[in-house]
């Protein structure tokens, strides 16, 4: 009977792996499906959520939280997915404007060095480094912020600001995208730095996102040691350290049932966070993106 089980249980695998190689979604809840798109030299993990399913909710970090792990801070929730997400400081405090369970994080905002995703009332925007939102608007949510922005109206930027080194050059990245609807989000983990998956450049990213999700607005995250995904119950990629990192903030789904909201630890995290961000990180980008051409003579944010 034991051998049985077992028997069973290698086909199940085999079949699970085998449907994630011919590049089917898997649903891992409501609204929430999964796909690894792995081919050639490329390997990336994408999560695709239903903004409009009442089950679910997309949450970003508490003060509390900063520099957790994905793993610990997936687990701390019960998320069904996770991802990281803005570049942050020495003391993991992020670069831009975050909005998580217990409102605006002090010492945060938007500016036009970063973009912003923006969750709330069963839509998403993502606002470019020239749409500053400051403050949010009162149906904002959840809000994390990166850069630089990839899609603008439906179309992968042509041009995109940043050194050979970080912008043209292969790295892991994590990213999010929405439709043109508005009513689905794609968080996005590609892997590099390994023998045979050198990962992806900004462009390359750019282009898998407008034309494997059909995504209408994307921005990229921080990316490198930092990128990591978590998927039902364990990390799905392989982040290029090895191990992964533990980072500024990040971004997850969850069941409505299981969310906590705020709590007493977070609100007096939030009060007290005023940690400046060092002089190394508060000018990073000082000019804006358009749908045709972008440039920067400032250098990119770091590559964790």
């Amino acid at each position: 009977m034991t051998r049985s089980i077992g028997f069973k249980l290698s086909v199940a695998v085999f079949l699970f792996a085998s449907t994630l190689l011919a590049g089917d979604w898997q649903n891992v809840a409501p609204g929430v499906d999964y796909q690894e798109f792995r081919e050639d030299n490329r390997d990336i993990h994408v999560t695709r959520i239903d903004l409009t399913n009442d089950a679910i909710q997309v949450i970003a970090t508490r003060p509390s939280e900063k520099g957790m792990k994905v793993s610990d801070f997936a687990k701390k929730n019960k998320a069904i997915a996770a991802i990281n997400a803005d570049y942050f400081d020495a003391k993991f405090q992020p670069i831009g404007l975050v909005v998580g369970p217990c409102g605006q994080w002090e010492g945060t905002k938007d500016t036009s060095r970063e973009a912003v995703v923006a969750i709330g009332d069963e839509r998403a925007v993502i606002q470019r480094q020239s749409e500053v939102m400051d403050p949010p608007e009162d149906w904002v949510e959840t809000a994390v912020s990166g850069w630089p922005a990839l899609i603008v109206k439906c179309e992968p930027l042509a041009k995109l600001p940043g050194s050979d080194a970080f912008t043209r050059a292969p790295h892991p990245r994590t990213a999010v995208g929405i439709t043109k609807d508005r009513k689905t989000m794609f968080f996005v983990v590609a892997d590099g730095r390994r023998t045979g998956v050198p990962g992806l450049t900004l462009p390359q990213l750019a282009v898998f996102m407008a034309t494997e999700l059909h995504a209408c607005a994307a921005v990229n995250l921080d990316g490198g040691g930092s990128t990591a995904m978590w998927v039902s119950s364990r990390i799905v990629n392989r982040p290029s350290d090895g191990v992964e990192r533990p980072v500024g903030d990040h971004l997850a789904v969850v069941l409505r049932s299981d969310y906590a909201g705020c709590d007493d630890d977070s609100k007096i995290a939030a009060r007290t966070t005023t940690a400046p961000m060092s002089s190394s990180t508060t000018t990073i980008i000082t000019k804006t993106i358009t749908t045709t051409t972008t440039t920067s003579t400032a250098p990119p944010p770091p590559m964790h």
